[in-house]
């Protein structure tokens, strides 16, 4: 049996599960893998806040939607890091060194903290800054 692996997501994946966007397809892929037990997905406890503040912003998103989206999204049982000083100050330190948010930088910080990579859809703001430094982070 295949041994499952562990990856770290960002909430720039995530939110492409619940809105069609470039590179949606690849995103649900990841998650059916999820559900079909070929990985494991770890996220930081306050992704679902950033995957929330996102989807209330899409155009095609009422409040019933809305509520049903993070509904779901808490119904998938990913194992939720929660957060540490450790994890708080290394995070801090990634985004000084990339020139990235806080938030950017706290799944790569969890990555590091688990020995395992974060996946981002983030190509610009994230992955062209953290990739080239050695930071555990690969594009969706």
């Amino acid at each position: 049996m295949a041994r499952c692996r562990e990856i770290v997501l960002d909430s720039s994946v995530v939110v492409k599960w619940f809105s069609a966007e470039i590179k949606s397809d690849e995103a649900l892929k990841l998650l059916d893998s999820y559900t079909e037990g070929s990985n494991a997905l770890t996220v930081s406890e306050i992704l679902f806040c950033e995957v929330g503040n996102a989807l209330r912003y899409k155009p095609d998103y009422d409040a019933q939607k809305w509520k049903t989206a993070l509904a779901q999204l808490y119904n998938l049982h990913m194992n939720v890091t929660h957060l540490n000083q450790d994890i708080i100050l290394r995070a801090g330190e990634i985004a000084y060194d990339g020139k990235i948010t806080f938030y950017d930088a706290l799944p790569v910080a969890i990555a590091e903290h688990k020995k395992t990579v974060c996946i981002t859809a983030d190509e610009e703001t994230q992955y062209k800054k953290l990739q080239p430094k050695g930071y555990p982070i690969e594009l969706l």
